[in-house]
């Protein structure tokens, strides 16, 4: 009996062991099918291949790199394989731009993160992750019966919900990010009274400490005057408090000046933001091809003691992973990594990489001038030609009132100018026809040059400068005369004299005539090809629209006979009845520009632009 337990029971123990084994077995298995499935999803997204060369980049060969140097995206989306090309040229930081509701904006971000494994991802690379948040949002209307009241430093209500806010951001919906990045306008109540400011900054650096965060604080704004507030509370920020600041004042703009509180931040640590994206540049339908420009910031934000760079590498579904534009990125990445600071060892780098050693000289003397041209394209002088991310305005609206215009944060230095340029001074309208004409010539140069280089191209790549290029000469030979048919029109309106006002009159013709013949060129037909991983769009211009072209010399021509081209809106009737000679019906223009700037400004100057 003892033996027959005794052999049941090894029988028992044999049965176990190869239970035990099957599961082992089959555990294995699924292992490996789940390791194959991981790395066939890290062929075609995790790992993000750029289909280029690897890039091996010796940081701090020139100097120490700054402390932070970051990529920035779009409405919490990115391409990994961007992110994976910032990596290699010593990126160490990704920031997630959120917009608008921060409650729903990390939602959103928290439920991508989830699909998408981002935050990982950059980890992984071993790059830190920041999410931007906007404050004040998402808080009862005062109109509700849950109403705050009046949001001041002492409203309990508020600062508990904001408490309870960030404990579900940091503990709860988002605990793997490694901090935030505080934006105070663009949402639904502003954050930029200092004292406002203040107590919302000590509540997120509270939160920030607990969670072991970081906390950025951004000093865009909108106004001259919330800056200096947004300034006052800044300086009186504990002196580790990290600082984001733009490049430039306010928005982006090709022409921008420096922006004040460069190196103005009592010693705090300074990131400079900048954005080689182009959401104000025509983004990817141009070649847009900046590294002067970019080290000249560069330069400057040196000797001011900056700490790091967070640079904008997407907009929208338009990035500059592969584009002509990626050289910025490059430049960027090598001033702030210490890896070059020549610009030359920089633009071969990049062009070596990208199209191959033999291309690489030919390559880079096409693309170089570039920056000028679209940098005049979009231009009036140190003047953004209109809000440039929308077609361009006619002579009667507001050109030169977008709040990034330099003249807003420097009267001093520009305030002149702009006087100059709102009556189309003949000597200023000169300066600028004959800058448009350089332009010309150089964007033609730049076409001729890259055929120089075609037989050392792939074809594709060939054809997809081309197509760049193009646009750039097409973007010009429209945008050109309707710059000089601004100024030429209210140089007519301004007029002292009948023969000024009819010589005004006939240059203002031929600024038409120069656009309607840009309507009218040949576009043939696009084609879609495979490249690097994506579709490209090439053969014609891209950004080109024959009939809004045509409609704007259109509405053009009747300014010019006197009829406003727009109704009237009741505002601006009475606006005119009030400040006119006599009842103003529609269609009749006002005599002076200067006289009635309101009534022909669709929303009068309150109607800013609005992009963080």
């Amino acid at each position: 009996m003892t033996q027959h337990l005794g052999s049941r029971g090894r029988r028992a123990r044999l049965a176990i062991l190869i239970s035990i084994i099957a599961l082992a077995a089959t555990a294995a298995v699924i292992a490996l099918i789940v390791r194959h499935s991981r790395r066939e999803t890290a062929v075609v997204t995790v790992e993000g291949a750029t289909g280029r060369p690897a890039i091996h980049l010796a940081l701090g060969k020139v100097r120490a790199p700054l402390p932070y140097r970051i990529v920035s995206f779009h409405r919490g989306r990115a391409d990994k394989r961007l992110i994976r090309l910032a990596s290699e040229l010593g990126f160490n930081g990704v920031q997630f731009q959120i917009e608008g509701s921060t409650v729903n904006g990390i939602k959103d971000f928290a439920k991508r993160d989830a699909n998408e494994h981002l935050v990982d991802f950059c980890h992984r690379l071993g790059m830190q992750v920041t999410v931007w948040v906007h404050e004040l949002s998402d808080l009862p209307p005062p109109w509700s019966p849950d109403s705050l009241g009046e949001l001041t430093p002492d409203n309990a209500q508020l600062w508990q919900l904001l408490d309870e806010r960030y404990e579900w951001v940091l503990r709860d919906e988002l605990p793997n990010v490694d901090g935030v990045c505080l934006t105070v306008v663009e949402t639904q109540d502003r954050a930029t009274d200092t004292g406002m400011l203040l107590k919302l900054c000590g509540l997120l650096r509270a939160k920030c400490d607990k969670y072991h965060k970081s906390l950025q604080v951004r000093t865009f704004v909108w106004y001259p005057e919330e800056f200096h507030d947004v300034m006052a509370a800044v300086n009186q920020l504990p002196p580790d408090q990290i600082i984001m600041s733009k490049c430039v004042p306010q928005d982006w703009n090709l022409r921008g000046m420096f922006a004040g509180e460069i190196g103005g931040v009592g010693g705090r640590p300074q990131i400079i933001e900048y954005d080689v994206a182009g959401e104000y540049f025509r983004r990817n339908a141009v070649a847009n091809c900046m590294p002067d420009l970019l080290k000249k910031h560069f330069d400057y934000e040196m000797g001011q003691h900056i700490s790091g760079i967070c640079v904008r590498v997407d907009r929208e579904d338009d990035s500059v992973l592969h584009q002509p534009n990626e050289v910025n990125l490059w430049t960027l990445a090598m001033l702030a990594g210490g890896a070059s600071d020549n610009l030359d060892e920089i633009w071969h780098a990049w062009a070596t990489n990208r199209f191959g050693a033999a291309a690489a000289d030919g390559v880079v003397r096409a693309l170089k001038p570039t920056g000028d041209v679209v940098s005049e394209m979009l231009n009036i002088g140190p003047f953004s030609f209109g809000d440039t991310r929308q077609f361009p305005p006619i002579g009667d609206e507001d050109v030169f009132g977008q709040l990034h215009q330099n003249w807003w944060w420097d009267p001093a230095t520009y305030g002149a100018i702009h006087d100059r340029a709102e009556i189309g001074e003949p000597g200023f309208t000169a300066d600028v026809a004959a800058a448009k004409q350089r332009a010309k010539a150089t964007a033609a140069q730049c076409l001729t040059d890259l055929d120089l280089v075609r037989d050392k191209l792939a074809p594709e790549d060939y054809e997809i400068l081309k197509t760049r290029l193009i646009t750039n000469e097409v973007q010009l030979a429209f945008r050109a005369p309707m710059a000089l048919a601004v100024l030429h029109y209210r140089q007519m309106m301004n007029a002292g004299d009948a023969k000024s006002r009819a010589a005004a009159d006939s240059a203002l013709q031929v600024d038409l005539q120069q656009v309607r013949e840009a309507a009218k060129m040949p576009l043939g037909e696009a084609e879609t090809i495979p490249w690097l991983g994506q579709s490209w769009r090439v053969g014609p211009p891209d950004d080109y629209w024959p009939d809004a072209i045509d409609a704007w010399a259109y509405r053009m021509e009747q300014l010019r006979q006197g009829i406003d081209p727009r109704p009237l809106t009741p505002r601006q009737r009475a606006f005119a009845k009030m400040h006119l000679d006599g009842p103003a019906a529609d269609g009749v223009p006002p005599k002076s520009l200067k006289e009635s700037k309101a009534p022909n400004v669709p929303g009068g100057y309150e109607n800013v632009p609005s992009n963080n």
